[in-house]
Formats: C-alpha cells, sequence, structure tokens
C-alpha cells in the first residue's frame, strides 16, 4: 500500500510518502512515518495495491480520515510509526498476521525499535514487504486503474424463458409460479 499525498492521482510515484500495512479493512499501519505524513495537510490518499499489480485484485484509492503517531519504544524513542483510519473500508484482507504484545515489545527491543524488521522477525509479513512499493510500480498504477474503470457489458439473453427484468433488478421478487 502507498500512503500518499492527496493530488497525485496522474502520478502516484510523485506523491508516495511511506509504504502502509492493511491491518484492518480500515485501517492502515505505517511502519515508518518519519517523513512527509504529518506535513500532508492538504490530505491523504491510501492507494490499496494488490500484487502482482492488475493481476491480483482491484486498485483502490482510498482516503485518510485520521491518522495517529506513536512510538515504537517508551519515552518516545525508536521509530516513529502511525496507524492511520480511512473514510471507508477497503475490501482487500488484511496482510499483517497476529502477534502478542510480548513478541512485539522482544522483537521491537532486538531491532532497535525498527518496526518493519519487528514484523518481519514476527512473520507478520513477508520479508521485503517494507521494499515492495517501488517508483517502478507506481508508474504502472494509472494504466491499471484506467483499465479497470472500463466496466463489463453483458445484454440478457434472447432465451425465451429469460425471466425478464426481474432476473436482474435486485428489489424485484417474482411470484410463485
Amino acid at each position: 500500500m502507498s500512503v500518499q499525498q492527496y493530488g497525485f492521482e496522474d502520478k502516484p510515484w510523485e506523491g508516495h510518502l511511506a509504504t502502509g500495512l492493511l491491518v484492518e479493512p480500515g485501517s492502515v499501519l505505517v511502519p515508518d512515518a518519519s517523513n512527509g505524513i504529518a506535513e500532508a495537510t492538504e490530505g491523504i490518499d491510501l492507494l490499496v495495491l494488490p500484487l502482482p499489480l492488475g493481476e491480483s485484485g482491484r486498485v483502490e484509492r482510498l482516503v485518510a480520515e485520521q491518522v495517529v503517531f506513536s512510538s515504537t519504544l517508551p519515552d518516545g524513542q525508536g521509530t516513529r510509526f502511525a496507524l492511520i483510519r480511512m473514510a471507508n473500508d477497503s475490501r482487500h484482507t488484511p496482510t499483517v498476521e497476529e502477534f502478542t504484545e510480548c513478541r512485539l515489545t522482544e522483537a521491537l527491543e532486538q531491532h532497535g525499535g525498527d518496526l518493519w524488521a519487528a514484523l518481519e522477525a514476527l512473520g507478520a509479513i513477508p520479508a521485503g514487504t517494507r521494499d515492495a512499493i517501488t517508483p517502478e510500480l507506481l508508474r504502472q498504477v494509472p494504466a491499471v486503474e484506467a483499465e479497470q474503470r472500463r466496466p463489463e457489458f453483458e445484454q440478457p439473453g434472447d432465451d425465451p424463458g429469460d425471466g425478464g427484468p426481474c432476473d436482474i433488478l435486485p428489489p424485484c421478487k417474482k411470484e410463485p409460479a
């Protein structure tokens, strides 16, 4: 997932602020929120990129509603991270496996507060996830989004057994024959 500064829909590689992880359908974890997010006062877009791009589901562009910052170690030490709550839920499955507080604390201490490394060590995310969102990948996004905007058109069949409008209108209930 790419955390984007608002206004870069046509050039997502220029608007990329950080790589995020879908932790719940409506929440994104940014394990390293040290650059740019707090300064994005015009708005933040969350670009959900199921990989491989264009083959694993639809790209989603969602809006950030709330950003909560914290630190990975006590007294503000360690890495600054963020939890972003979205205005709408993603349809994609969260990408972070569950872990316990005790195991997270140990992993953070072992990795000097590096949340990315801690999550990898816990097996909560695959190794290399932090580097998955590249400028090259983001340059592909506009074409994939354009392709996904094209609807699939269907025409009702000409079969005499066709039930008519009630077959495709959800509020229309057929009476028993």
